[in-house]
């Protein structure tokens, strides 16, 4: 679904309902993991879009405020909508977050903004962490 996210995988059970396929599945499965999130297969999965699939003018209009012409990584709950860098799984995760902050937890653009990105950017960072540990050292050598 994202390009430049393609992981292979061991085939593992998964949640009913958990949104995605292949690498966009496996960072949706950790984020709820990580949020303490029991997944739902009544919940709406959000749609997800790569930045540059998205047009300006629609992406000023769902987020309700002029972005000079750019796109950025967002979670959009009006239309249920994320949009992401591809090949930044750690974005994703961010954006998901907010996702489930939104759609399981009730929280609403009323809570605090602080609030909300402190949450979603604890979760990108242990994300990007724990991808770090995963890669595996880098060999700086050559």
């Amino acid at each position: 679904m994202i390009a430049g996210l393609v992981v292979v995988l061991a085939t593992t059970p998964r949640p009913a309902g958990a949104c995605g396929d292949g690498e966009v599945r496996r960072v949706f499965d950790r984020v709820a993991e990580l949020m303490y999130i029991r997944v739902e297969e009544d919940r709406p999965c959000p749609q997800i879009v790569l930045r540059y699939e998205m047009d300006p003018e629609r992406f000023a209009a769902l987020i309700g405020l002029d972005t000079g012409g750019r796109v950025f990584s967002a979670y959009i709950p009006s239309a249920n909508l994320i949009v992401v860098e591809p090949s930044r799984p750690d974005l994703l995760a961010h954006e998901l977050a907010h996702y489930f902050q939104f759609v399981y937890w009730g929280m609403t653009e009323n809570d605090s903004r602080d609030t909300l990105e402190r949450q979603a950017t604890a979760v990108e960072q242990h994300f990007r962490d724990e991808e770090r540990m995963r890669d595996g050292p880098r060999d700086s050598a050559r």
